[in-house]
């Protein structure tokens, strides 16, 4: 049996027992498969020593196996590996190493890791401020489905860090953010409305409600 065969075999059998409740034979499934060199194998473990649900919590073990899948191109991995070095848990803290992580995972489509490098242009940390940087982030987060991208880009554009100061972009971004579950961007909208005539709060909205509808199947992002 070739070794991708194998892995495969593994990773069918570490289903259905964990499928079936079985959780002991589909985590020796995934050691057997993450020693293989399998990304998801390795993610799967970290994740359980990470959570410390149904193996004692091991930071540190779950950074090695996290490193192993990121290494092998797998994003999420790669996001928890970035929070690991953020908080010290398990790895040195390290904001620099953070932010790389965070970056490897957002190229590759990660939507939390894209908000958490805006974050870090935005405030500083581990990366050059750069308020430009994090409204492209920002954007792309939110373009992912990360509310919280679009509450900090129209805070951005209320302030006019990074983009042309734009009350109507700020409503605008505020109203995605808060249908899209941030709690505090509602508030944050009624302020920004206060600057605005009725016409344009209109316009804003119809915006909003115009993003919402296109922007799962939106080409290229742009900031407007």
């Amino acid at each position: 049996m070739s070794e991708s065969s194998e892995i495969e075999n593994l990773i069918g059998q570490a289903q259905q027992a964990w499928s079936a409740g079985d959780t002991e034979a589909a985590i020796h499934c995934w050691q057997q498969g993450a020693r293989l060199g399998d990304a998801q194998c390795a993610y799967n473990l970290g994740v359980l020593l990470d959570e410390g649900q149904h193996l004692p919590r091991d930071a540190a073990g779950a950074a090695h196996w996290y490193r192993q899948a990121a290494n092998a191109g797998f994003p999420d991995a790669a996001f928890n590996l970035a929070v690991l070095h953020e908080q010290g848990d398990g790895v040195m803290q390290d904001a620099n190493e953070a932010a790389r992580w965070f970056h490897f995972a957002a190229e590759r489509g990660n939507a939390q890791a894209m908000f958490n490098l805006g974050l870090k242009f935005d405030e500083g940390r581990g990366l050059p401020q750069d308020a430009e940087q994090a409204a492209q982030w920002y954007l792309l987060a939110a373009e992912s489905g990360e509310g919280r991208g679009a509450a900090n880009l129209a805070r951005l554009f209320a302030m006019g860090e990074g983009v042309e100061r734009s009350d109507v972009s700020a409503f605008k971004w505020y109203a995605i953010a808060a249908e899209m579950g941030v709690a505090s961007a509602a508030r944050y909208r009624e302020r920004v409305a206060r600057e605005l005539t009725p016409d344009q709060r209109l316009h804003a909205g119809e915006r909003a409600q115009e993003w919402l509808r296109n922007h799962a199947t939106a080409g290229s992002a742009r900031l407007q």
